[in-house]
C-alpha cells in the first residue's frame, strides 16, 4: 500500500496551470503538495535523511528559474529534478571519497602519519579563522549551520528545535553557507596563494 502510493502519480493540471500563470500561491501549496513526497524518491537513492532534505531544498529553490514549461506535469518535473539532485550528490561524494582515500594514500607514501609541529600550529590557525569567521554570520543562519553540521541534524529537526518550517531552515543554511563561505574569503585565498 506504502509503495503504490508513493510511486502513484500526484500531478494536479489545475496547480500545474496555476503555477505556469505565475499564481504566487501556487508555490506554497506545490511546496506542501510534493515535498515529503520528493523527500521519499531522493532518500531512496542518496540513503541519509538530511541529505534527502538537501536536494529537494535545492529542487525548490531553483524552481522558480527553472525551465519548467507545461509540456509534462509539474510532479513530473519535480520528480525529474530530485532524481538527477541525488545522483548528482552521490556522485559528488564518490568524487569526495575517492580524492580522500588518494591524500591519505599519498601521506601514507610520504611516511607522515603524524602532522608535525608546523602542521599542528597551521591547523590550530585554520580552525580560529573559521571560528572567528563563523561569528560574522547571522545568528540564525549561525545555529541552524551548528546544528547541522556538529549536532547533525535534519532540516526538518532544526524546523522543529527552530520552530520554523523546513523550508525556512533550508534557506538559513544556504544563506549561512554563503556568509561563512564569504567570511572565509580571505583566508581561502591566503591558502591558494600557499599552496601555489
Amino acid at each position: 500500500m506504502i509503495g503504490r502510493a508513493a510511486t502513484a502519480s500526484p500531478a494536479d493540471p489545475e496547480l500545474d496551470q496555476r503555477w505556469l500563470a505565475g499564481d504566487e500561491g501556487a508555490m506554497a501549496e506545490v511546496h506542501a503538495r510534493y515535498r515529503r513526497r520528493l523527500e521519499g524518491v531522493a532518500y531512496r537513492i542518496v540513503g541519509n535523511q538530511a541529505d534527502a532534505e538537501d536536494v529537494v531544498q535545492r529542487v525548490f529553490v531553483a524552481l522558480p528559474r527553472a525551465a519548467y514549461d507545461g509540456t509534462a506535469s509539474l510532479w513530473s518535473y519535480l520528480y525529474r529534478s530530485a532524481v538527477n539532485g541525488s545522483v548528482n550528490l552521490l556522485r559528488s561524494r564518490k568524487r569526495r571519497v575517492g580524492l580522500e582515500r588518494e591524500v591519505l594514500s599519498q601521506a601514507r607514501m610520504c611516511g607522515d602519519a603524524s602532522p608535525g609541529p608546523e602542521a599542528q600550529v597551521l591547523e590550530g590557525e585554520i580552525l580560529a579563522a573559521v571560528a572567528k569567521a563563523l561569528l560574522e554570520v547571522k545568528p540564525q543562519h549561525r545555529r541552524a549551520l551548528v546544528l547541522r553540521i556538529h549536532h547533525g541534524l535534519t532540516n526538518v529537526e532544526i524546523a522543529e528545535r527552530e520552530l520554523v518550517p523546513p523550508a525556512t531552515v533550508g534557506t538559513w543554511l544556504r544563506r549561512g553557507r554563503e556568509e561563512l563561505r564569504e567570511a572565509l574569503g580571505p583566508l581561502l585565498r591566503d591558502v591558494g596563494r600557499s599552496g601555489t
